[in-house]
């Protein structure tokens, strides 16, 4: 889109002239074919809502929406504590649309996306705020919605959505739902397992990277507030369906991105060396160090890249100190030093390995055989110009050579 389109959106100009009346609001909106927006006769007023239905074997990219309730309870569980696979089928996915991301008492929520498994299919309801008028009907049919939920899954609903719902309620003198309800935010254990690897860990990445999903025609974040702007001053509701459709194309999203998550933490179909070291790096930060030694290993004998295996040699040799287990990082040191590792890699290696062995094994004669081998390849290295560790260097390494020796006189 050229600059003045974003430049005339920004200040809600609309593209062609149209005449500014108020809004009335229509049973049939005739500018949505798409929606099924219907009116719903509240004790606070009128509600609008839109209902679609997809089956469970509808494929939302690689995987069909049913594969949310196929996930086991320890999966469910790693992604959010308290949380089991039965669940899943109480569970309302939740996303908003909004007239700002600042957040505060001056942003409206005007559509409420909210996804749940109903029989063989699964039913998204968007409750749509028609005018400032009806905010309170709607939010207490969001509430009422909200309350027959067994679990919450949002993406950064934590920090966006549902703070931003619970302003709205109090504003409007409504009592939010139980907070007992457990709440998956999905962008948590995404960026757990993905930051490393992804350019962005934005909902939209991780559908293409994850999912295999490329949106077409999907109207930007940064232009449906001004779309909802240009709706309330000049009644023009069709450009709105896009954002319907965006919306629930979110929540769809979120089902299977789900479904991909679990499969992933449960190990189902295989992981790669990423997810290993990935995982592990979550299980270490939440202190579960025998899992993630595990997922280490795992991660050092899969088919990861050279980058990958030595983040997992940094990340064992750390917790085989720890423990003591001394004969368990000299085989895994020796494995890369005599192994398909570059040089540098190879002399990083050589060079711990005699360390240990002049430190933890006091055998003086390994060390000093150990360091000759990490001085040839230096030699290598330097000639290159590839060297640029100094405690690696020649001079380094003659050093230590020279003080193995003199322990190995004294020893005699």
């Amino acid at each position: 889109m050229e600059l003045r389109e974003k430049l005339r959106y920004a200040v809600g100009a609309p593209s062609e002239a149209a005449p500014s009346r108020p809004f009335v609001a229509s049973r049939d909106w005739d500018g949505l074919p798409d929606v099924d927006l219907h009116c719903v006769e509240t004790a606070l007023g009128d509600v609008y809502v839109s209902e679609k239905r997809w089956p469970l074997e509808h494929y939302h990219g690689h995987r069909a929406l049913g594969e949310a309730l196929e996930i086991d309870s320890p999966a469910v569980a790693r992604l959010a504590p308290g949380l089991c696979s039965e669940d899943i089928a109480r569970t309302v996915f939740v996303d908003v649309e909004t007239t700002g991301l600042a957040g505060g008492t001056g942003t409206l929520v005007f559509l409420v996306g909210l996804g749940a498994f109903d029989g063989d299919d699964f039913l998204v309801r968007q409750f749509f705020l028609a005018g400032p008028s009806g905010e309170e009907a709607m939010l207490a049919a969001t509430v009422e919605a909200l309350s027959a939920a067994g679990a919450l899954v949002s993406f950064n609903g934590r920090c966006f959505d549902l703070p931003l719902l619970e302003t709205r309620f109090t504003l409007n003198r409504l009592r939010p739902p139980s907070p007992a309800a457990p709440h998956l935010d999905l962008l948590y254990p995404a960026r757990r397992l993905y930051r490393r690897r992804l350019e962005s860990c934005r909902l939209a990445h991780l559908e293409a990277a994850l999912l295999g999903l490329e949106r077409e025609d999907d109207v930007p974040g940064w232009l449906i507030p001004s779309l909802y702007f240009e709706y309330l001053r000049f009644g023009r509701a069709a450009p709105l369906e896009a954002v319907f459709r965006h919306n629930a194309l979110d929540i769809l999203s979120m089902v299977t991105l789900l479904a991909h998550l679990a499969h992933v933490v449960g190990g189902k179909g295989g992981r790669d060396a990423a997810d290993c070291l990935a995982l592990a790096r979550w299980d270490e930060a939440e202190g579960r160090a025998s899992e993630a030694m595990s997922l280490y290993e795992a991660a050092l004998e899969g088919d990861g890249d050279e980058h990958e295996r030595m983040h997992a040699v940094s990340a064992l040799r750390r917790m085989y100190r720890r423990e003591a287990r001394w004969s368990e990082t000299a085989a895994m040191l020796e494995s890369v030093a005599q192994g398909h590792s570059t040089a540098e890699h190879r002399l990083e290696a050589l060079v711990a390995l005699a360390k240990l062995e002049e430190h933890q094994q006091r055998r003086f004669g390994e060390a000093e055989s150990l360091t000759g081998r990490a001085l040839t390849l230096v030699e290598v290295l330097e000639t290159r110009g590839r060297l640029c560790d100094p405690s690696l260097s020649r001079e380094a390494l003659l050093h230590r050579l020279g003080r193995l020796r003199r322990r190995q006189t004294a020893r005699s």
